[in-house]
């Protein structure tokens, strides 16, 4: 049986994160737009550092998920609207296809997860391939993560890029970054279909050159049902 590789159009800790602000899509590219699941999402909270052993604060949002996650992006009224992340090429994008691979022998063995879906934590994307796939940013704003089996991040990249909020019984999160001083995220257009994640950064390096093309966004988190998506991202 050949190896199993999926790719599909459907939609796994991080840094300290202040209180999640009002939806906006970020101040370098903001735009106007509502979205009343975001600000449900997201309400009036502190956040704490996942690099403690609390998931959330005093309030009792949570700051550090406590399963992967999958995330579409929200920002009403254009092309990105509801477009899921994807992992492809070790890069993350919002439409496009999730591309995945499996071993031959897990899948003789029928225990290849899906794979069709990109989920992720904030620090690692949820593999079961050994040493894992780890998430990063580099300082030219690009999200991206490790091949299996190789620890590779370009110089200078900050592991565990993204940040989470999610308000006590809201049944979504909200991801965000705020490295090298983003104020959130934003999608970018490739020479295809596809949006290209990164930083929302006025020097971000972007495809097309043009970072005034690029439109900020809201990461709406939901929970994964499983601990892995797929054996391993490609």
């Amino acid at each position: 049986m050949a190896a199993c590789a999926s790719a599909s159009p459907h939609r796994q800790e991080g840094r300290a994160v202040s209180a999640p602000r009002p939806y906006s899509h970020g101040a370098t590219f903001a735009g106007n737009g509502t979205a009343t699941v975001s600000s449900t999402a997201a309400s009036t909270g502190t956040a704490t550092s996942s690099t403690s052993s609390t998931t959330g604060t005093s309030s009792g949002a949570i700051t550090t998920p406590t399963t992967p996650l999958t995330v579409v992006a929200s920002r009403s009224g254009s092309p990105i609207h509801f477009l899921p992340i994807n992992a492809a090429g070790l890069r993350l994008y919002l439409g496009g296809q999730t591309l995945s691979y499996c071993p031959d022998i897990v899948d003789d063995l029928g225990a290849c997860p899906p794979g069709n879906e990109t989920a992720f934590s904030l620090c690692n994307l949820a593999v079961i391939v050994p040493g894992g796939q780890q998430l990063y940013v580099t300082p030219r704003g690009e999200i991206g993560y490790t091949q299996a089996h190789s620890s590779f991040m370009p110089n200078g990249s900050l592991p565990c890029p993204f940040t989470y909020y999610k308000a006590p019984g809201a049944p979504l999160g909200l991801l965000s970054t705020q490295a090298f001083g983003a104020d959130g995220l934003m999608a970018c257009p490739t020479d295809g279909d596809a949006w290209q994640v990164f930083a929302n950064l006025r020097n971000a390096t972007v495809p097309q050159g043009n970072v005034s093309q690029c439109l900020g966004f809201d990461g709406l988190a939901l929970d994964y049902p499983e601990l892995f998506a797929a054996w391993q991202y490609t």
